[in-house]
């Protein structure tokens, strides 16, 4: 449980991040990173401008090593696709997960951002965030600065 007097990024710790840029058309995996030092995942994703006729999908995926061995999707953990022509573009959106929702009994503690831009190119940014870390404090080491 948190503590009012705890920091944010005492409890949320970057673990993988792609920062704002644009996307060409394809498939694009972020690095596997475990989560076995934390009990959620929270991944941040803004989305910008979407070029004409594109599409986004994005999922978080589950692997048993952070090598993405044996990887599969979890399911629920994508977001509903966004298109340029459905007026998307502009939004902030994220995914939560809860490590119980892995395939814990497989030996499944890893995940990945996998990342689906079709036909053209979309601006986007996301963090992937561990969060309720097993084990305080959490490292600040992916932080640049920490202004508290």
């Amino acid at each position: 449980m948190a503590d009012f007097c705890e920091r944010l990024s005492e409890v949320l710790c970057p673990l993988a991040m792609e920062y704002s840029d644009s996307i060409a058309a394809g498939t694009h995996y972020s690095s596997y990173v475990s989560l076995a030092n934390y009990h959620r995942a929270w991944l941040v994703l803004n989305v910008g401008d979407m070029a004409t006729l594109s599409t986004l999908d994005v999922q978080i995926m589950q692997a048993t090593d952070t090598s993405g061995t044996g990887v599969k999707t979890i399911t629920g953990k994508s977001i509903t696709q966004l298109t340029q022509a459905g007026g998307d573009g502009d939004d902030l959106i994220c995914i939560e997960l809860r490590t119980e929702e892995l395939d814990v009994t497989n030996g499944f503690d890893c995940i990945c951002v996998r990342v689906v831009a079709s036909v053209a190119a979309v601006e986007l940014g996301w963090v992937l965030f561990g969060c309720v870390p097993r084990f305080a404090a959490v490292a600040t080491t992916n932080w640049a600065e920490i202004v508290a």
